[in-house]
């Protein structure tokens, strides 16, 4: 009997967010399985085939499937010279039996490799016939590029191959090693980033509701922290990393007009975004080490002043979070109390809001 993944609401950014356009588990899915709402997601039992396309697809990890445990897979994994992933509808043997190839994410395959496990996977010649082929080699694509981007900055003579092979070498249980990567370029690099790359979109500008944010106690993630670990073995001279989808890592920038709304921070699930506040200050911050690239910080900024930037730089020296905009408190001079605005001002917005309320009941 299937089962299907577990989701855990929390972590979801269209839970978070009520108005979030985040859709990248139902692109994911080759089932047409998840649905989508402002609630978050729910996903069909009738229509999922567990292929875990969605859960390797998800940056906030709020998709778990039980058939494709990343940590144990990995400390297994590692503890191999060399290890063979095959896909369970292949039937093909191999060191570790997975749904589809697809949901080996990047981090996981950097994470092998860039320690000396060669890496092969099985399987693939089947995508034509198989029911997750096309989303799953399209994912599979877009994960071995982020690789080979991680490889380029990060990477050393340490780093193992990963290969594909060919499908004449390849029989029904048994499965072959192919070190050569050329088949892994000419089948795979270039694919699945056009079909996979979603642009975030950005709601009306107008203030967000309160009830627009659920808050929830900030998380992170294995992937993330996979991610983190190759970054602080990045060489002093290395250039800038591009920002890429499925690196589930992000720098975010910021333009002129914040309006210090503070709706980014109480959306962002990471605390990646986060507000300091001292007697005298207001500041908004951002650690890199702990941004997924969820993109909900993006959405949610009504003055649409938060970016994602192109290139990810100084990845293994980011651990200190980034002052992105800062304030000094202002004095009331009806209350008293100290507030912050984006420009000077006399009154609060409490004093000024009762100011609006009088005007407009008594003229």
């Amino acid at each position: 009997m299937l089962t299907q993944p577990e989701y855990r609401a929390t972590r979801c950014t269209r839970y978070r967010y009520r108005y979030s356009g985040c859709s990248r588990c139902a692109e994911a899915c080759p089932h047409e399985a998840v649905e989508l709402s402002d609630e978050g997601i729910r996903i069909s039992a009738s229509a999922c085939r567990n292929c875990a396309l969605c859960a390797a697809a998800c940056s906030t990890e709020a998709l778990l499937a039980d058939n494709l445990p990343r940590i144990e897979v990995l400390k297994r994994a590692a503890k191999l010279p060399e290890v063979t992933f095959a896909c369970a509808p292949s039937e093909l043997s191999g060191d570790e039996i997975v749904p589809c190839l697809g949901g080996l994410d990047a981090a996981m395959l950097a994470y092998l490799t860039s320690r000396g496990v060669a890496v092969t996977l099985a399987g693939t010649q089947h995508c034509a016939e198989c029911p997750h082929g096309v989303q799953g080699e399209a994912r599979l694509g877009l994960h071995l590029e982020a690789v080979e981007a991680l490889r380029g900055i990060v990477g050393s003579d340490k780093w193992a191959e990963i290969s594909v092979p060919d499908e004449a070498a390849t029989e029904p249980g048994k499965a072959g090693h192919d070190p050569s990567r050329r088949h892994l370029f000419r089948r795979f690099i270039g694919r699945g980033a056009d079909q996979l790359t979603r642009p975030i979109s950005a709601a009306e500008a107008q203030p967000v509701p309160l009830k627009a944010i659920r808050f929830a106690a900030p998380f992170s993630t294995a992937g993330r922290e996979l991610l983190q670990i190759l970054f602080e073995a990045e060489p002093e001279d290395h250039a800038p990393l591009p920002t890429h989808p499925a690196l589930y890592a992000a720098r975010v920038g910021i333009r002129p007009g914040c309006t210090a709304c503070e709706a980014c921070a109480r959306a962002c699930p990471t605390g990646a975004m986060h507000i300091r506040e001292s007697g005298t200050a207001w500041e908004l911050g951002f650690q890199f080490s702990r941004c997924v690239g969820c993109g909900v910080c993006v959405e949610v900024c009504q003055p649409h002043v938060l970016h994602f930037q192109d290139e990810m730089e100084s990845l293994a020296r980011a651990s200190e979070p980034v002052i992105l905009h800062a304030l000094g408190k202002q004095r009331c001079t009806r209350c008293d109390r100290f507030f912050i605005s984006p420009a000077p001002a006399e009154n609060c917005p409490i004093c000024e809001g009762d100011d609006a309320d009088f005007s407009s009941i008594f003229g």
